[in-house]
């Protein structure tokens, strides 16, 4: 039942709610749970008290006892205040999406949710839930007058590809569990499931140098052959990895390394190099594994049909590889990824 603005100073009223229909977030993607979108119900609790007011009503009517009617007033009343404590103890509260990491397919995506409390009043027990998924645990936060707190929704994750929050029902049951007050919140926010990495994956296979990475691997070891072993005066500006710490103890001089380092051939994880019997997520499941245990010493290519990454390193490529994994067959960057229900 909404709770609308009367007319004894914008006190709540009780009517029938229409369909809940998804509410489009305001400006920087916050929903503010106005008095035009809260609604209240009675609990269980409520209605055993207001039968029990009711019978008190009915003896002291029917026996004229003067302190029976003092009491079942007074019972009244505050059950009155509760109704008006519970209804503002959600009015106002500005609801906006949070930070969200990445996670594997099977694992749990941590939604955070910041509320604003933008009233001069304490907020208390206030709760987030998934109407979408029942089993996910209510998360509770308790807010000082004015202040601001995360809410963290554990989201279940079984699929890989795009995740996108729910909607999100905030409710509260403050003070003595009388009434029932919540409202709706449809946030945009969503994150990317990665495959499940496939336990106790094989090797990767061995890696077939083409004839770049062959002429790329011999410049490379002429270049360690002729240059990394001869040794020069430090100058200003060298890095770090190139002095010759060993031969600068020894001799007592400041010397550099001359030449290139080595490097090591590019690997290439390549959809075509799995068996042919394999399902698709399962050679999913099985790059991903290969690229996790991959050092960051190593360059790394990714081969899918239609897309390939070129090789590289370090932890944006990683990510950029998980993100193709995740989204295949659709290309990275695309919004027509399908979210979770």
């Amino acid at each position: 039942m909404a709770a609308r603005k009367g007319v004894l100073g914008g006190a709540p009223r009780l009517a029938w709610p229409r369909a809940a229909a998804r509410r489009p977030a305001g400006a920087g993607g916050t929903v503010l749970l106005d008095r035009r979108h809260l609604y209240i119900l009675p609990t269980r609790g409520g209605v055993g008290f207001a039968v029990v007011l009711a019978a008190m009503l009915m003896t002291s009517l029917n026996y004229n006892i003067s302190l029976g009617f003092a009491l079942t007033f007074m019972l009244a009343g505050i059950g009155m205040s509760c109704l008006w404590l519970a209804y503002r103890n959600l009015l106002d509260l500005a609801v906006a999406a949070g930070p969200v990491a990445a996670v594997h397919a099977g694992q749990d995506a941590v939604f955070h949710l910041r509320v604003d409390s933008r009233g001069g009043d304490a907020r208390i027990g206030i709760e987030a839930r998934l109407r979408a998924w029942p089993e996910v645990a209510a998360a509770t936060l308790t807010l000082d007058a004015n202040a601001s707190g995360m809410l963290a929704l554990h989201v279940p994750a079984p699929r890989r590809g795009r995740l996108a929050l729910p909607r999100v029902t905030m409710a509260s049951r403050f003070p003595f569990g009388l009434f029932h007050v919540w409202s709706h919140a449809d946030l945009e926010s969503s994150t990317l499931v990665y495959p499940a990495p496939e336990p106790g994956a094989p090797p990767p296979p061995e890696q077939r140098a083409d004839a770049g990475d062959g002429a790329q691997a011999a410049a490379s070891a002429a270049s360690s052959e002729d240059g990394i072993d001869q040794l020069r005066r430090y100058r200003s500006g060298d890095p770090l990895h190139r002095i010759a710490w060993k031969h600068s103890a020894r001799t007592g001089r400041w010397l550099s390394r001359a030449g290139d380092p080595p490097r090591q051939p590019a690997r290439w994880l390549d959809w075509h190099a799995l068996p042919a019997g394999m399902e698709a997520e399962a050679r999913l499941s099985r790059l991903c594994a290969w690229l996790l245990a991959a050092g960051d010493e190593v360059e790394i290519g990714l081969r899918l049909p239609g897309m390939e990454l070129p090789p590289a390193r370090g932890a944006s490529h990683r990510r950029a590889c998980l993100e193709a994994l995740a989204l295949w067959p659709q290309r990275p960057g695309t919004n027509r990824a399908a979210a979770h229900p």
